[in-house]
């Protein structure tokens, strides 16, 4: 019995002591964005939403060829689409995410969730209540566009939102 507890007491120390190797990191460069710039300075809920068609899509974010990495470009679209939901918390968003045709079914569905799920992400640490959006990913399912070049895929890579009851 005393053996037993020395070799497990001599394992747990070699466990302790052992080291995970470090990865270095070369350059991350940031972007500093002011999320306190409020374009939109009215709170009434019927001001705020009139120009909301529910059901209809109301911000669309492309994406690049196999990424889910939001672009710059819709991070503005993104920031008026956060200052909606707070100030109308009453609704939810449902965020749908799309993939061109190029990759199994299997991939573009694991892909176009990944993208909604960027969407929500970016939303919620804006301050957006996660239980306020949906996500869902459709894969290639939905095309906007039929045809099989750049142009067409390029339409496709995309997340729609929509603001829903």
């Amino acid at each position: 019995m005393k053996n037993i507890l020395i070799s497990l007491f001599s394992i747990f120390i070699i466990f302790a002591c052992s080291s995970t190797p470090v990865e270095k990191v070369d350059v991350q460069e940031t972007k500093t964005v002011d999320l306190t710039e409020n374009s939109q300075e009215e709170t009434d809920d019927n001001v705020v939403m009139s120009d909301v068609d529910l059901g209809e899509a109301y911000v669309t974010v492309l994406f690049d060829y196999d990424d889910d990495t939001l672009k710059e470009e819709s991070l503005e679209e993104l920031f008026a689409v956060s200052r909606l939901m707070k100030s109308n918390a009453k609704y939810t968003l449902l965020v749908e995410g799309h993939a061109d045709e190029r990759g199994t079914r299997e991939y573009n569905l694991a892909l176009s969730e990944r993208r909604a799920k960027a969407v929500e992400d970016f939303l919620t640490a804006t301050g957006v209540s996660s239980f306020n959006i949906e996500v869902v990913g459709y894969g290639e399912e939905m095309p906007v566009d039929n045809g099989s070049n750049e142009t067409a895929w390029s339409k496709n890579r995309r997340a729609e939102l929509f603001f829903i009851r």
